[in-house]
C-alpha cells in the first residue's frame, strides 16, 4: 500500500511558517533567497516534507507550526488597527511584541482607532477569511453609547436592513436597548464590516455614535481581558468559533485565499499568552 505523500508546497510552508502570504512568499521563492537541503529554489511548483526537509530564507532556518492557534486581544482606545504606526498613533505591533505573539499571527478584521475592544489574532489564513466575510454570518456585538437618545421609530431602519452606505443597503443587523440603560445605551450585532460601518448607520437616524466597544465574536467573548492584553481561546471556545464557519468554509473549501490553509485544534486547554510586567 502506498504511504501518503506527506509533502506540502513550498509557498504555502513559508506563508504558514510566518514569512506573509502565500502571494507574497512566491516573490522571495523567485528571488533565490529560499533553500531546501542546501539547493536554491526558485521553482513555484515545488514540495517539503515538513518533518524532514531543511528549509532557510534568507540563510535562517525556518519551520512550519504543528497547529493554528486563535488569541484574543483587547484593543485599547486611539489604537489603530494596524500592525505599523499611522501619523504618530500607536499600532498593534508593540502590544504583539511585549505578550511575545509570533509574527505570523495577524488581527482578523479591524476595529477604528476610536473603538475598542475584542480583536481576534489567528495564523489560519482560511479562518480569518470566513470570520471576515459577511456570508459567513457570524455575528459581532457591540456595546453602544450615543450623544442623544434614539428614536424608537428609527430602530426598524436599522434592524430591517432599510439604511444605505456608500450606495449598497447594510444587511439587517439586531439592536436591543441596554439592560437598565436609556435610549442613548444600545447592543447591537452585525456580521458585516464594513468601514466605520455603525458610527455611519446611525448617523444616518440622526445620532452620533460616542462610545464603541465590541465584546464578542460569535460564541467568543471579550469578559475580563485587559485592554492591551491577549489571551488564548480554550478549545472550546475554538471549537465554537468554527463551528459557526464550518459551513461556509466547506462551502468555499475549493477557492483560493492568500493565507494559510485550516489546520488541527490545539490540545484541550486553555494557553493564556505570556505578558512581561
Amino acid at each position: 500500500m502506498k504511504a501518503p505523500d506527506s509533502t506540502v508546497r513550498l509557498n504555502k510552508f513559508l506563508a504558514r511558517a510566518g514569512h506573509g502570504s502565500r502571494r507574497s512568499v512566491e516573490e522571495i521563492i523567485r528571488q533565490g533567497r529560499v533553500t531546501i537541503d542546501g539547493q536554491i529554489v526558485t521553482d513555484m511548483g515545488s514540495k517539503v516534507d515538513p518533518e524532514n526537509s531543511n528549509v532557510m530564507v534568507d540563510g535562517n532556518l525556518t519551520q512550519m507550526p504543528r497547529d493554528f492557534r486563535i488569541y484574543a486581544f483587547h484593543k485599547p482606545l486611539d489604537v489603530v488597527s494596524t500592525l505599523k504606526s499611522q501619523g504618530g498613533q500607536p499600532s498593534l505591533d508593540p502590544y504583539r511584541l511585549q505578550s511575545e505573539i509570533p509574527e505570523r499571527f495577524v488581527a482578523i478584521g479591524r476595529l477604528d482607532s476610536e473603538s475598542t475592544g475584542l480583536l481576534l489574532w489567528t495564523d489560519d489564513g482560511h479562518l480569518n477569511q470566513a470570520l471576515c466575510s459577511p456570508d459567513a454570518g457570524v455575528w459581532k456585538t457591540y456595546e453602544v453609547v450615543l450623544g442623544a437618545d434614539l428614536p424608537l421609530n428609527k430602530v426598524p431602519l436599522l434592524t430591517e436592513g432599510k439604511i444605505h452606505i456608500d450606495g449598497r443597503p447594510c444587511r439587517p443587523c439586531k439592536l436591543e436597548m441596554a439592560d437598565n440603560k436609556t435610549t442613548r445605551h444600545w447592543v447591537i450585532q452585525i456580521h458585516e464590516g464594513r468601514r466605520r460601518q455603525i458610527r455611519r448607520m446611525f448617523k444616518k437616524v440622526g445620532v452620533k455614535v460616542v462610545h464603541l466597544h465590541r465584546v464578542a465574536v460569535g460564541p467568543v467573548q471579550l469578559g475580563l481581558l485587559r485592554p492591551g492584553g491577549f489571551r488564548r481561546l480554550s478549545f472550546e471556545e475554538e471549537q465554537a468559533l468554527r463551528k459557526e464557519v464550518a459551513p461556509y468554509m466547506a462551502q468555499n473549501s475549493g477557492k483560493k485565499t492568500s493565507g494559510p490553509s485550516r489546520g488541527k485544534a490545539h490540545a484541550r486547554r486553555t494557553h493564556p499568552a505570556k505578558r512581561k510586567g
